[in-house]
């Protein structure tokens, strides 16, 4: 406890070792991403054919804490994403009930469901195909706008200390739209887990992993953009500019989907938190277990020929964990806060992703993962100041100027 207590006077402040481009920013770079069908090509296990389901989507339950099935409203397809919306507003409950409602002027909920096709990612890989992501929009009461942050939550969803951060963001004017991992339906050919064979067969595992994480982001980032579009169709705005915050698995996705919305939905800055690169080098040396990570994987201590086969493997055929679209995104202010002794994302991912993002401002402690996630309500606000002086000159000078 005593760590805690200290370990914010211990924050380090590093810049850019360069400074960022200013002005317009070039595009991601050029990768081939999976490919999302629309619900037409939905069939139900007697092979009949679906449009969309009338109720409630397939093979994805939503329930309260009770255990009875949320209301949801279908709301249509966007691109190859079906759009629910919650029947009533998610206020003084749900997955953000630590938030203050006295701080949100309207909040709106959504499941955000996409389907991979039958033949990418190749049949033989057997990975849940049709999964799904939340997002919960909430704008403020505090006026006037300060823009629109982004939260890609953690694999816990949205923690008490997430939703300490989302707060401070609703306080300072932010739009929230927070949002967590993908989850997958539960089918009679995976049960909603993909299983990894390392020790076994580490080239096949590397390949189906590989997949797995670019299927998981495909899903999330089509599903954030799905209903980005959706909201400014209908006239509920998240205006710009647009802040981007990923917390542990969402720092790890973050660039990609930054990448994916770049077109319609630019990136204006970047805080990471907990974070790390290189999906396969945290799989092998994380602390977490399966479960934690939502993956099946047998038993069986590796060799080093066995783990090193596996990330080869994995390497050679992922799409979208790529240096290259980190290093597109450290074009903007990036702020990451990183434990030092964070166990659950290994020093050598941390270090990659400090090196792909060309060294950007880090804020260090003296703290493992979830000791991260214990002091990140008190540094709320000075994250909240980071985000608006990088945004300063998109938004207008400080009256403090």
């Amino acid at each position: 406890m005593g760590l805690v207590l200290i370990a914010g006077s211990c924050r380090s402040v590093r810049p850019a070792s360069e400074p960022r481009p200013s002005g317009d920013l070039p595009d991601p770079p050029l990768v081939d991403w999976m490919t999302l069908r629309t619900p037409d090509e939905i069939v139900d296990p007697d092979g009949i054919p679906s449009k969309r389901p009338s109720n409630h989507p397939d093979g994805i339950a939503v329930r309260n804490s009770d255990g009875d099935l949320v209301p949801l409203l279908p709301i249509g397809v966007e691109g190859a994403v079906e759009i629910w919306e919650f029947a009533s507003e998610p206020l003084g409950g749900g997955w953000i009930s630590g938030i203050d409602p006295e701080l949100i002027d309207r909040g709106r909920s959504f499941i955000l469901v996409s389907n991979a096709t039958d033949d990418d990612p190749p049949p033989e890989l057997i990975v849940p195909r049709r999964r799904a992501i939340d997002a919960v929009v909430l704008e403020p009461t505090a006026t006037p706008s300060a823009g629109t942050a982004i939260v890609m939550s953690s694999l816990a969803r949205q923690t008490p200390p997430e939703q300490a951060l989302m707060a401070d963001l609703l306080k300072a004017g932010f739009t929230v739209v927070t949002t967590a991992p993908p989850v997958s339906a539960i089918d009679q050919t995976t049960g909603g887990r993909t299983t990894l064979d390392i020790k076994d067969d580490p080239e096949f595992a590397g390949r189906t992993f590989a997949a797995e994480v670019d299927l998981a982001f495909t899903a999330w980032a089509d599903g954030l953009k799905a209903v980005l579009t959706y909201l400014r169709q209908s006239g509920t705005s998240a205006p710009s500019p647009l802040v981007l915050i990923g917390v542990s698995s969402g720092a790890v996705a973050a660039p990609v989907v930054a990448a994916r919305l770049h077109q319609d939905f630019p990136i204006s800055a970047a805080v990471l938190i907990a974070g790390g690169s290189d999906v396969a080098s945290i799989l092998l040396e994380t602390t977490l277990d399966p479960e934690d990570l939502r993956l099946q994987r047998r038993r069986g201590r590796l060799d080093q020929g066995e783990a090193e086969a596996f990330a080869a493997s994995y390497h050679h055929t992922v799409r979208l964990d790529s240096a290259a679209i980190v290093e597109w995104l450290g074009q903007r202010p990036i702020l990451i806060l990183e434990g030092g002794y964070d166990s659950a994302i290994p020093r050598s991912s941390r270090s990659l992703l400090d090196r792909r993002l060309r060294r950007p401002e880090r804020w260090w402690y003296p703290v493992g993962h979830y000791g991260l996630f214990v002091l990140l309500p008190g540094e709320g606000d000075a994250i909240v100041d980071w985000i608006q002086r990088s945004l300063r000159p998109r938004i207008g000078p400080s009256t403090g100027d």
